[in-house]
């Protein structure tokens, strides 16, 4: 599933027009995909720090089968006690679903998947979740990745 989902995500970055983050990036950057298994538009959140350390959050919707495929994409600042709240540093030690313990045995027939990316000027990470709303009472690296996503989800509603 690993494999599967770090490929999604380099499709999704060249249909999106956006650069990988596998080299490294001059600052920190995350990136949250949050994608549903039955319907349209996807969502994928990019957090990073412009050239005078204020933080944009850029939220892009999108079709997964389109070829002309954002519906909507655009960016927002994010005060600090914003940022401060996201405690990113975090994400840079939490467990991805591939490295638990029978991680092939959280899913579900037809939910969402979030894929979490982040980078910076030394290292790049990638995680991946199956289910995280049906699994967060089960392991909880699963209520962790929900929390986030819901939360640059709330930070891009409160704009």
């Amino acid at each position: 599933m690993t494999r599967d989902a770090f490929s999604q995500t380099r499709t999704f970055e060249k249909s999106l027009k956006i650069g990988s983050l596998i080299d490294g990036t001059a600052n920190d950057e995350i990136r949250v995909w949050y994608l549903s298994g039955s319907y349209d538009p996807q969502v994928a959140f990019i957090a990073k720090p412009d050239s005078f350390s204020k933080w944009t959050l850029r939220i892009i919707s999108f079709y997964r089968t389109k070829v002309d495929s954002t519906y909507n994409d655009y960016s927002l600042v994010l005060r600090h006690t914003s940022v401060d709240s996201l405690n990113l540093n975090k994400y840079w030690t939490l467990t991805s679903q591939s490295d638990l313990q029978n991680g092939d045995d959280y899913g579900c027939m037809d939910g969402e998947d979030i894929f979490i990316e982040m980078s910076n000027r030394m290292k790049y990470r990638f995680m991946w979740y199956r289910c995280p709303e049906i699994n967060k009472s089960r392991d909880s690296v699963f209520l962790t990745a929900s929390n986030l996503a819901n939360r640059l989800d709330a930070l891009a509603v409160e704009h």
